[in-house]
């Protein structure tokens, strides 16, 4: 069998690796990883990896009585190429088309690409794709641009969850990928109030070049209070993207009447909040989690009419056996908005240009 280099997360280090090249079973596909972006969720899961599988175990994800932390392949905003078809598949993509899916394997239960364990993800120079899932990239759409669909469906699906209407007022609390991917579906919902909230100058920059009509400093100003104000007879639309969970019960508390809190920001720890506040002004508190299929062609075709400055998400540009050093980057302060891992090749963290 041939090999193929892999970057794993054990035991909440992240490594290189030499491992077996995949071989596609029924109905999946062999691809080659051609860009993948790395995700805040993936930081997460290599900071609080022992929180996680134990978060894993009690969903029932893994055995209870798991004794090894299991290893994870990393990797699920991507784009790829076609390699190989494996049996009872339709190949109606020439081998060599390029490609990107939701990361699912349904032909694996339902199993995440590059968050579950034992499924190889696209920071692999190899992974398995299920061909019902695959999407052809659209005439002008690179890899590295179809890497972003998937952080855009994820904003794209909060906005979906929130049932905002043009009348309402958006706060975006946190203006990293997913902040932004947020700002910009509001944009394209006609949404015109959006008030950005994030503590970093560039990020409030970035938040109105993506469609924010006010930008706040949280740690100078009430952000809540400002959204209040411009909402005025209107409600309040505040979409938590930070991943801070102080914020939850700070937003319950400080939210205006009928507002709506939508939790998209990843948050693994137990976390104490009054409802009591919740229940008194009527609040709707709604949770995300991923994206549909419908969604996620939605944005790529979003991308391909040039509706979302997708080059403004993309700060750095890393080969495979740069990751583990970006990694160490990542997790400190910097002002990296998205990093594209590019396996097919060798090479340390660079800035894009």
């Amino acid at each position: 069998m041939a090999n193929m280099q892999s970057v794993v997360l054990r035991d909440g280090n992240v490594r290189l690796e030499t491992l077996e090249r995949p071989t596609p079973g029924p109905g999946q596909v062999l691809v080659k990883s051609l860009a993948c972006g790395i995700c805040g969720s993936d930081l997460h899961l290599a900071r609080h990896t022992d929180e996680i599988f134990s978060l894993y175990q009690q969903m029932g994800m893994l055995p209870a009585e798991l004794e090894a932390k299991p290893d994870i392949m990393l990797g699920h905003e991507f784009a790829a190429e076609v390699v190989e078809y494996g049996p009872e598949t339709k190949g109606e993509l020439p081998v060599g088309s390029r490609v990107t899916s939701v990361p699912i394997l349904m032909s694996e239960n339902g199993a995440g690409i590059g968050v579950s364990p034992g499924i190889h993800g696209a920071y692999s120079e190899f992974f398995l794709l299920d061909e019902a899932l695959m999407l052809p990239l659209p005439e002008g759409v690179s890899p590295q641009a179809a890497a972003i669909t998937e952080p855009l469906a994820v904003g794209l699906h909060a906005v979906n969850r929130s049932d905002i209407s043009e009348n309402d007022v958006a706060l975006v609390a946190g203006c990293g990928p997913i902040g932004l991917a947020v700002i910009s579906a509001l944009r394209l919902r006609g949404i015109t109030k959006i008030v950005a909230s994030d503590p970093q100058p560039t990020a409030q920059a970035m938040a109105q070049e993506f469609g924010a009509s006010t930008a706040v400093n949280p740690m100078e100003e009430d952000e809540v209070a400002t959204a209040a104000e411009l909402a005025g007879e209107g409600r309040v639309i505040i979409f938590e993207c930070a991943g801070i969970r102080a914020l939850l019960d700070s937003f319950i508390r400080r939210a205006p009447q009928r507002a709506s809190l939508i939790v998209t920001g990843v948050h693994t720890e137990p976390t104490e909040v009054n409802f009591a506040f919740a229940m008194v002004k009527e609040m709707d508190i709604k949770f995300t989690y991923y994206y549909t299929p419908e969604e996620f062609a939605e944005c790529l075709q979003t991308i391909a009419r040039g509706e979302v400055n997708w080059k403004a998400l993309w700060t750095g540009t890393v080969g495979i056996d740069g990751v583990p050093a970006a990694f160490e980057t990542l997790m400190q302060p910097n002002s990296h908005i998205k990093v594209i891992v590019e396996p097919w090749r060798s090479g340390g963290l660079e800035n894009t240009e």
